[in-house]
């Protein structure tokens, strides 16, 4: 459809517009049409751009704050980790003690402080801080969750055991940390 030299973005199956470019559903796109086709040569777009979903693509914005040390001790920091796809691993009583004894067994050798976590049929919640000349959360997190992936494995289950990446927050005073976990 044509209005006023914009292209509206033609409907799916449902009725509800394809959002493009990750600009709500019915947004208008500057394209040309050509006996009622977008094209492409006429805008200096090439085929990718006219795909209903190219944002897929692009870059995902980091959760992680720009510039901030994640290896500073003096920090508390509240994680989430999910598992992949909607899945509810940790429904398995042993998953579930491995994971937690990787936990532990990080806490033991001194690699994190750990004050507390609650693990849930489909996520992991825990507070921890990096220790003074340790590696830094998103280290700690990345090899936690490689190597209890591998354990996953061990128990038939197949890909990824936890989502890409994981929310945190940060918080300065012990309060936060006393009144979170408790």
């Amino acid at each position: 459809m044509l209005i006023d030299g914009a292209f509206q973005v033609a409907p799916r199956s449902g009725g509800r517009p394809c959002p493009p470019r990750g600009v709500g559903g019915g947004a208008m796109v500057k394209y040309r049409l050509h006996n009622n086709v977008a094209a492409p040569g006429d805008t200096g777009l090439d085929a990718s751009d006219l795909s209903p979903w190219p944002d897929l693509t692009w870059r995902r914005k980091s959760l992680r704050l720009t510039g901030f040390d994640y290896g500073n001790p003096s920090y508390f920091f509240f994680i989430t980790v999910c598992a992949r796809h909607l899945r509810q691993p940790f429904k398995d009583p042993i998953l579930a003690g491995q994971v937690v004894e990787s936990l532990i067994f990080l806490r033991s050798r001194n690699e994190c402080r750990l004050y507390a976590y609650c693990l849930m049929p489909d996520h992991l919640h825990m507070a921890l801080s990096p220790v003074a000349g340790g590696d830094s959360v998103p280290v700690l997190l990345q090899r936690f969750k490689g190597y209890t992936t591998r354990l996953a494995w061990k128990h038939g289950h197949t890909g990824p055991l936890w989502q890409r990446s994981y929310y945190d927050h940060v918080a300065r005073r012990e309060e936060d940390l006393a009144a979170v976990c408790e």
